[in-house]
Formats: structure tokens, C-alpha cells, sequence
């Protein structure tokens, strides 16, 4: 097959076509191409004006800018109140009587700071010191306050009552702040006073205070006294044996200034005092009493 047979079918196609109509679109047809090729080279050649720059005037007046600050600080939405300070709750100084199994045993109490005084408290069959704050051990309590013949517990959030051991429970009790100090007005010659008690039963007084020296807190309960703010000696109160002490030659309220000659008017000194009468064979206790001073003296030999 050559060139000329394969071709001849279009060339018998084209004869067909009317020529006179096809020659008159195609030249409408290059006419209009020749126009836009002409529009757009002439602009091509033509300078582009150049845009004038707008700039924008600032007109600067004699008015200052707006104070912000004063704007935020002038509360134009009004100002939150401001929360009160709740003072702290006081504690009492009476509550109910507490259900507790624990034992009162002796206390060291401050006129009128009932919360700086010290307790010793007996729990699960043994005895241990506490001060304010301080939990009770093998209970849920703390100790609350200190007072001369109680302390103040507080369990969870309320408070209970309990007493020195021998002491009975009373509902409306007074507070240490209402005792009246005495003035302590020296005589020259001391009296001796007070029946002795039985020297056996001191003897065994004796022995239990030198196994237990918190014993002594049993039988005396003694409470510091201070005048112008400064430690002159304890007042003494009866502890779980009222007819001992008596014996003793002591009475309730009395206040213990000197023991075996020393001064009680510095604490660790009265508690070095309380130590050497495991030692000692003889006690001589010097007292204020409605305004006189006494010295009461019992033997402690066996």
C-alpha cells in the first residue's frame, strides 16, 4: 500500500465539502486572530501611568489620650465585698463529762493560759505527759485546755470534761482565772501544824513515788501561781487520798512557796525538788495561808 492510496479517502472527503463556505470561516477566523494579536501587542507598547501615593493626613489636636488606668480603677461595674475575716472560735471552758477510758492522773496548770499547761493522762494502762495539742495515745482525743482539777478534750469536733481522778464531775466548774492570789507576807516565826500521818503510810507514799515519780500528781495536785508575771510558788490541791493530805497538814488552796528550803519560784527547780524527795527522810514544806506563812514538816523515813 502506497502514500497516495492511503490518502486518497479524505482527499474524495474534502472535494465534497463546499469550498467557497469554508475558505469564507477561515478567513473571518485569521481575521480576528490578527486583531487580538495586534490589540494586545499595542498595548504591550504603551507607557503605564504611574499611581499617584495617597497618604493619609494625621490631624493632631490639643486633646490628651484617654486614661486608661483611671478608667479601669473607677468600679464602673462596682466592686466585689471583700470577705470578712472570721475570727477563730474560742474554745470553752466547760463541756460535757467524757466517756473516755482514760484516767486524769496530774496536771500543770498556768493561771489564766489554760492553753500552756501540761497534763499527765493515763491511756491503756500507761501514764504519759501531754501537752496542748498533743493526741492522747489509743484514742481520737487531743488535749484541748488545762485547768487546775480538769482538762478540756477534744474529740472530733466537740469538747468533753475530764476531771483529776477522785475529783467528782460538776457541771458549772470554776475557772482557774478566778482564784485570788495571796500576798506573800513572811512571818518571823513559822508554825508548825498539821497532825503527822502514820509514818507507814508515808513509807509506802514514799516507795510508790520512788518507782513512779508521777505518783506524786495522785496525792498532790499543784498548779503554778504567778504574781507580775513571775513564778512565786503552786497552789496545792488534794489528789485521790483527801484524808492523807489533810494528815499531811495540808488544806486546799494552800500555796507551796518553798520545799526543804529551796525556792519554788522557777520550774525546773521545783521538779529538781519533787526528784531528790525520793531521797530525802523528812519534808518541809513552807506555805502561804490567808495571808501567813506556815511550815508543815513530816518525816518520809520507813
Amino acid at each position: 500500500m502506497n502514500w497516495s492510496a492511503s490518502t486518497q479517502p479524505a482527499i474524495e472527503w474534502l472535494n465534497r465539502l463546499p469550498q467557497q463556505r469554508l475558505n469564507f470561516w477561515l478567513s473571518g477566523l485569521f481575521v480576528v486572530l490578527f486583531c487580538w494579536l495586534l490589540a494586545k501587542l499595542s498595548w504591550q507598547l504603551l507607557p503605564v501611568p504611574q499611581a499617584e501615593a495617597i497618604s493619609a493626613a494625621v490631624t493632631v489636636t490639643g486633646q490628651t489620650a484617654p486614661d486608661l488606668k483611671a478608667l479601669l480603677d473607677a468600679s464602673l461595674f462596682g466592686k466585689a465585698s471583700e470577705q470578712a475575716e472570721v475570727a477563730p472560735v474560742a474554745a470553752p471552758t466547760t463541756a460535757p463529762k467524757t466517756t473516755l477510758n482514760v484516767k486524769l492522773t496530774g496536771v500543770v496548770a498556768i493561771a489564766g493560759k489554760p492553753d500552756q499547761g501540761s497534763a499527765v493522762i493515763e491511756s491503756q494502762g500507761s501514764e504519759q505527759t501531754y501537752g496542748v495539742d498533743d493526741k492522747i495515745e489509743g484514742t481520737s482525743a487531743s488535749l484541748s485546755q488545762v485547768f487546775e482539777d480538769r482538762v478540756l478534750l477534744k474529740v472530733s469536733s466537740r469538747f468533753e470534761t475530764l476531771m483529776l481522778d477522785g475529783i467528782e464531775f460538776q457541771h458549772m466548774v470554776a475557772d482557774n482565772g478566778s482564784l485570788q492570789e495571796v500576798d506573800y507576807r513572811p512571818q518571823p516565826e513559822p508554825m508548825m501544824d498539821g497532825p503527822q500521818p502514820p509514818m507507814e503510810e508515808l513509807a509506802d507514799v514514799r516507795q510508790e513515788m520512788m518507782s513512779e515519780p508521777m505518783k506524786f500528781f495522785d496525792y498532790i495536785r499543784a498548779s503554778p501561781q504567778y504574781r507580775n508575771g513571775q513564778l512565786y510558788g503552786y497552789r496545792v490541791m488534794p489528789g485521790k487520798d483527801p484524808a492523807l493530805f489533810e494528815r499531811m497538814g495540808l488544806k486546799a488552796n494552800d500555796v507551796a512557796v518553798e520545799i526543804n528550803g529551796t525556792p519554788l519560784n522557777d520550774m525546773q527547780q521545783a521538779m529538781m525538788v519533787m526528784n531528790e524527795l525520793r531521797e530525802a527522810t523528812q519534808a518541809s514544806i513552807k506555805v502561804e495561808r490567808d495571808g501567813q506563812t506556815r511550815d508543815i514538816v513530816f518525816s518520809l523515813s520507813q
